[in-house]
């Protein structure tokens, strides 16, 4: 079944750098909303999260998630698991069948790239709004999540990716993998660490629960493989 997932056309003009009172030419709001059911309809997301242990070291600033030979480093990685007692991994991908439509747009039609592209920006952050509400109702409700946190921000170098897709089997579940400069191919696609408290005053920064269309959409379908 078709499972279209509610994207923001307002943060899609952000990301073309339209401000929110600018005018909008009527041409391309069309193509915007066209681009949106398009991009939808052409792409193959799929998400895989686990959970796993942890064990944090603050004097080192390292996580280590226990089971495997990822290890989290960095103040800002250690300050968002801190009072975590599990942590999820996630990988999430739109697939390779919308990178190729954005290049053929490049060499056809360079607006509808711009807008594909942007498009395909939201929509892998929906998809992992999705993913984190399969995985708060797998969890149910002892469990809270903090915001998702991924390799490249604060101190968290992007050199942990090769063992997080590693642990992950991204490769083999998703088709996703990286490239000499440790950028994934497909270049749609994230990766995220979210921190489980039994606590709810503890899980900081606080999740936001997706909007009600999202957690909805999270009782219909879903992308996990």
């Amino acid at each position: 079944m078709d499972c279209l997932l509610p994207l923001n056309k307002s943060t899609i003009l952000r990301y073309l750098g339209y401000r929110k009172k600018q005018e909008l030419p009527a041409e391309l709001d069309a193509i915007t909303d066209k681009m949106i059911v398009k991009i939808q309809k052409i792409a193959k997301p799929r998400y895989h999260y686990q959970v796993f242990d942890l064990k944090i070291d603050e004097k080192s600033n390292k996580v280590d998630v226990l089971g495997t030979k990822l290890i989290l480093t960095g103040k800002k990685i250690v300050e968002h698991l801190r009072y975590a007692k599990k942590v999820a991994l996630l990988v999430a991908t739109l697939g390779i069948e919308v990178e190729r439509k954005i290049s053929h747009y490049d060499i056809s039609d360079a607006t509808k790239a711009l807008i594909a592209d942007a498009v395909c920006t939201d929509y892998i952050e929906k998809v992992c709004d999705l993913a984190e509400v399969d995985l708060k109702k797998a969890l149910g409700n002892s469990w809270y999540l903090n915001r998702r946190f991924s390799p490249g921000y604060g101190d968290l170098p992007l050199s942990v990716q090769p063992n997080l897709l590693e642990t992950m089997q991204s490769f083999r579940k998703l088709g996703v993998h990286l490239n000499d400069n440790l950028l994934m191919i497909p270049m749609k696609s994230v990766t995220a660490i979210i921190g489980l408290f039994d606590q709810k005053d503890l899980a900081k920064p606080r999740w936001q629960k997706s909007g009600c269309e999202i957690w909805q959409m999270g009782k219909q379908c879903s992308f996990r493989v």
